[in-house]
């Protein structure tokens, strides 16, 4: 199951914080890839921005996908 993106942006609007997207920073925090709320190089972003990968590669040993998930979505309310 994929992780259910309302694609509002905001995460991407808020990149500034994220050592790993320094370079995709306009420099004021949003991504130079953010396209009318969309990732123009969605299917070749950065592995930070694919919260499936993270979760494979870095978090499946801690969490439950359903735990991860939820995690990730109580950020982007927050957002």
């Amino acid at each position: 199951m994929p992780f259910s993106c309302s694609k509002c942006g905001e995460c991407c609007r808020r990149i500034d914080k994220i050592p790993q997207l320094a370079a995709f920073d306009t420099g004021n925090g949003i991504c130079i890839h953010l396209k009318n709320n969309l990732c123009d190089i969605y299917d070749h972003r950065p592995e930070i921005c694919n919260v499936e990968a993270m979760y494979e590669k870095y978090f499946a040993g801690r969490f439950t996908r359903e735990e991860f998930y939820a995690m990730n979505e109580a950020v982007c309310e927050k957002l």
